[in-house]
């Protein structure tokens, strides 16, 4: 069981941003997926208190828990690998007791832990990736609620590489710096504007 740091830096896009970086940034070499996650939290949102996040991602035939806890600014993230029917059977429950991996993380970052979570949110995304020397370029596509929005993410081993490869793409093509919730933080709004 271990913990990767995780370093990314996130700017969402309008539809015309989007397809121009589609067009002039990614080509055939550029890797191509679509991944479905879907959220989960305690009742009383202790993880979403804590800046914490924990999902289960789907992809092809391949599916993981992950958790996310706060790292000076970015994130660290212990990644459990499951059986894809494993998978969707915790997901269409809505509702799992937590893995002890899971509350051996939070109490070694000194956060409460955890007994049992529920499906908060569900969010689709039409990933498209791109592998550089400083790092990885991903264009996103998402589907959450009755929302579609865009986001260009890099992620790097470096905050220096990382914010450089990501201010450059930014400049390139005259995109402005957005303040950009986490794509958790999305989805659960927009399901909290779905029950209103």
């Amino acid at each position: 069981m271990n913990q990767e740091i995780e370093i990314e830096f996130k700017n969402l896009l309008n539809e015309a941003e989007y397809q121009t970086l589609l067009n002039q940034v990614f080509d055939s070499t550029s890797q191509e997926y679509v991944q479905t996650n879907v959220y989960f939290d305690t009742t009383d949102f202790l993880l979403k208190e804590h800046s914490c996040a924990l999902r289960i991602r789907i992809k092809d035939k391949y599916a993981e828990m992950t958790l996310k806890t706060p790292f000076e600014g970015h994130h660290k993230e212990l990644n459990l690998s499951l059986d894809k029917e494993e998978a969707e059977e915790l997901i269409s429950r809505g509702f799992f007791s937590v893995p002890v991996e899971i509350n051996t993380i939070l109490m070694k970052e000194n956060l409460p832990s955890i007994d049992t979570v529920k499906r908060i949110a569900d969010l689709k995304t039409r990933r498209i990736e791109k592998t550089t020397e400083d790092g990885l370029i991903l264009l996103d596509k998402s589907w959450y609620s009755d929302t579609i929005d865009y986001e260009l993410e890099v992620e790097s081993h470096s905050i220096e590489k990382g914010a450089k490869l990501f201010q450059t793409i930014l400049s390139d093509f005259s995109i402005p710096e957005r303040k950009t919730e986490n794509k958790i933080a999305r989805a659960f709004k927009a399901s909290r504007t779905d029950k209103t």
